[in-house]
């Protein structure tokens, strides 16, 4: 089954920091990488190693706002062929936001769909806590 977990939080409200400080750690991959391997049957990450394995999961820190994604639809061909994917958005209720018709193309696409919602000013256990919610998830717990 594919899952994608999107990050969901007003402006600086923490949406990169649960991404990049705690996300990619649990991933074994660097603040910098996108891409990571999940063992579906064990849910245990392998390898960020292009040259050993083919990645099947892409971590994107930066919101489709931010990104400047003209579509749901382009950023789905682009990342539409991974079996997990994570990415961040802005609510819903602001102004250009990408998370409704993200949530539609994502399903189109054959994915499950896990909203992690965060908020501005939280200790850093909070955002860890968000972190370990999105690979639960992943794991398919």
């Amino acid at each position: 089954m594919k899952r994608a977990a999107i990050v969901v939080g007003p402006h600086h409200s923490g949406k990169s920091r649960t991404l990049r400080e705690f996300l990619k750690p649990l991933l074994r991959i660097s603040s910098r990488a996108r891409r990571f391997l999940l063992d579906a049957r064990t849910g245990a990450v392998l390898s960020q190693s292009l040259e050993e394995r083919v990645p099947n999961g892409a971590v994107l820190s930066q919101t489709l706002e931010e990104r400047r994604v003209a579509s749901t639809d382009a950023f789905i061909a682009r990342y539409g062929h991974f079996t997990y994917l994570v990415c961040a958005a802005r609510p819903p209720e602001e102004p250009g936001s990408l998370y409704t018709p993200l949530i539609t193309a994502l399903e189109r696409q054959g994915f499950s769909v896990f909203t992690v919602r965060v908020n501005p000013g939280q200790p850093a256990s909070f955002y860890e806590a968000r972190a370990h919610d999105i690979v639960e998830y992943l794991r398919g717990a």
